[in-house]
């Protein structure tokens, strides 16, 4: 509530009796202001649904809309969460019923609101649906009775249309030995029963709940608090622990490449699947094929993945089993630096689309190469730049295997920003996984157009927090003038390629660009590189994998290096052993070595290099020899304080 007050002349004495009579007046109507009541009780549980009751009163209007959205921020593609609700009742305050009518799959509507005192209902998991096409897990609610519960708040609380800003109080019964792990303010009055609030509706979707037994890390990056939180489907209570250590090297390499973070705390909810059975088809392949598709059809998908939120983001992911946890720390790390990075943009950098998200009538925004594509860049940047992984896997891997990837979106029928506004449409939903792809390529070459413009005084990144100081949470960006606004902080030539290449059907200039760096970029070449020691001997690796070392699946038994079917071997031994720091091949003739994992021994085997001709869809190589700008540009880029190559 605005209260404007012209105040002149006034006596001696008036003026704060004048203030304290707006301070009741602004307390008056702040009380008067229907907000968000809940009560949950997770201790009833019946059908694998538990029941919600809301306390909502002082309404004046006779009809009163209750939603549940249809799309929530983040996901990109439909929910509607009002599948999942049952039973929806409304009573006044003498408890009798009002009459409440569905409209659609998401609306309720219940008259004569101004009579209203509460509305009960019933919420079902949505992973009893291993169907991905319904809500992915970590957008959903889980309900496993007395042991785990997992609240994404979209499919256990509805809104009020136009009452999206109020407050939420929600008071939460639950199995004693169980412990509730969020962001948001609780407060414990009792055993089993705590109280969470969330300043309004917004806050409450963007803060996942999840319910397990005590089991939590933290530490510190900067001046952000960071909580791990760990739930499992077994009586296994030591995750967390093990998978903060798995953290932390990303964390720390998150802190290097970045001085201060916007948010003083943050926290990592992961819940672990139980799909040992899975893992059990992993480690014995025979009849992999049709042993996958029977223990699919018992027991769904294994599908798996995290959702990033302003001050933490959710995993779903599924465990094979104990013989698996390095494989699935691996897992984590991979994904963990994206989803953190989503704090930076969309979190604290968006466009009105975003920040003024209608949950049931969306307007998806154009700028998905922003919020997908940059963050997915700045988690590789961030590791290459916290010696997590070296500049050579960087360059000829995983940079290789983005524009590989974004190849195959169809840029000249749509460009970028196309797809992203339309995402929702089948024509353009199909190519949404390119945002992680194409969208992490474009990011990338942005970054090194930023550094040339610039003459290397400035990053992507920089001239995303100066952004930030500009904008940030509260403000939105322009949806029309966010090109302008990168372009205004670097130089005017950087609208060309927002014009060309992003909102364009142009192709990406990856050659141009990476030239800038030192980084010889071909395409379709025919050259002469060693044989690779699986491949090149019959060999094919296991179809399935759950990070780490993959099996090989068979092998020419005329091998002359030894390997085995069943031998699990790093998938980067290749690129590692056959190939120098800079992406060159070895000589022919080298001797190599490397490990190989046999039964439950690390042997190693040895190789001589022989050169093959082969066809080279695309090849990235670091110069050995840069030009002074080259190696100044090549070290800004990738962070590096000591210069991997001088100038």
């Amino acid at each position: 509530m605005n209260v404007t007050a012209k105040i002149t002349k006034l006596k001696p004495g008036f003026l704060p009796i004048l203030l304290l009579s707006l301070l009741i007046s602004v307390a008056s109507a702040s009380e008067a202001e229907p907000r968000y009541d809940y009560r949950i009780d997770l201790n009833t549980i019946e059908k694998n649904r538990f029941q919600v009751e809301l306390f909502c009163e002082d309404f004046s209007q006779d009809t009163l809309v209750y939603h549940f959205p249809w799309i929530i921020p983040g996901t990109y593609s439909e929910a509607n969460f009002g599948k999942y609700i049952h039973k929806l009742t409304a009573h006044n305050q003498d408890g009798q019923a009002l009459k409440v009518k569905k409209k659609g799959k998401n609306t309720f509507i219940i008259t004569p609101a101004n009579k209203i005192n509460s509305i009960k209902y019933w919420v079902s998991a949505t992973w009893d649906s291993r169907n991905p096409r319904t809500i992915w897990p970590m957008a959903g609610t889980g309900i496993l009775e007395d042991r785990i519960f997992a609240i994404n708040a979209g499919g256990v609380f509805g809104y009020f249309a136009g009452e999206e800003e109020h407050s939420v109080d929600m008071t939460y019964q639950y199995p004693e030995h169980l412990y509730a792990m969020t962001v948001l303010e609780q407060n414990s009055s009792a055993v089993g029963e705590v109280a969470i609030s969330a300043l309004d509706y917004h806050e409450l979707i963007d803060s996942p709940i999840l319910f397990g037994k005590p089991d939590t890390t933290s530490f510190n990056i900067h001046n952000t608090g960071v909580m791990v939180g760990f739930a499992h489907e077994t009586d296994d209570t030591e995750r967390a622990a093990n998978i903060t250590k798995s953290l932390e090297p990303s964390m720390a390499a998150i802190g290097a490449y970045i001085d201060t973070l916007p948010a003083e705390e943050y926290a990592y909810l992961i819940y672990y699947a139980n799909e040992y059975g899975l893992g059990k088809l992993i480690d014995n392949p025979r009849f992999l094929i049709i042993k996958g598709i029977l223990y699919v059809l018992r027991n769904g998908l294994p599908i798996g993945g995290a959702l990033e939120h302003n001050k933490s983001s959710f995993y779903y992911l599924p465990d094979p089993g104990p013989g698996y946890t390095e494989n699935m720390s691996e897992i984590i790390e991979d994904i963990a630096i994206h989803e953190f990075m989503h704090i930076l943009t969309p979190l604290n950098l968006r466009s009105q689309h975003i920040h003024n998200w209608d949950y049931n009538q969306p307007i998806m925004s154009k700028h998905l190469w922003l919020y997908e594509g940059v963050t997915e860049y700045m988690s590789m940047i961030i590791q290459v730049n916290g010696g997590m992984i070296t500049p050579k896997d960087f360059v000829c891997n995983r940079v290789k295997r983005k524009i590989r990837n974004g190849e195959s979106f169809p840029f000249q029928k749509m460009s970028f920003t196309e797809m992203s506004a339309n995402v929702l449409e089948r024509k353009y939903k199909k190519n949404y996984n390119q945002v992680y792809q194409r969208g992490a390529a474009i990011g990338m070459l942005l970054d090194i157009e930023i550094i040339r413009l610039t003459e290397g005084r400035k990053r992507l990144i920089d001239v995303m927090y100066e952004l930030i100081e500009e904008y940030g949470p509260g403000k939105p960006m322009d949806e029309e003038q966010v090109f302008d606004l990168f372009t205004e902080k670097v130089h005017p030539d950087l609208r060309d390629f927002f014009s060309k290449y992003v909102e364009g059907r142009e192709p990406l200039p990856y050659g141009e660009i990476l030239d800038h760096v030192g980084v010889l970029y071909e395409s379709d070449v025919t050259t002469k590189v060693p044989k690779h020691p699986i491949r090149d001997n019959g060999g094919k690796y296991s179809n399935i994998s759950m990070g780490g070392n993959r099996k090989i699946k068979k092998i020419s038994k005329k091998n002359e290096i030894g390997l085995q079917a069943d031998d699990k071997v790093d998938p980067s031994l290749y690129l590692d052993t056959y190939f120098d720091d800079f992406g060159y091949p070895q000589p022919e003739g080298m001797r190599v070595s490397f490990e190989v994992e046999r039964d439950t021994t690390t042997i190693t085997l040895q190789d001589k290099i022989t050169y093959k001709e082969d066809e080279v869809s695309y090849q990235l190589k670091i110069l050995k020899e840069m030009t002074p700008e080259q190696s100044k540009y090549f070290n800004i880029w990738l962070g590096f304080e000591d210069p991997l190559i001088k100038e």
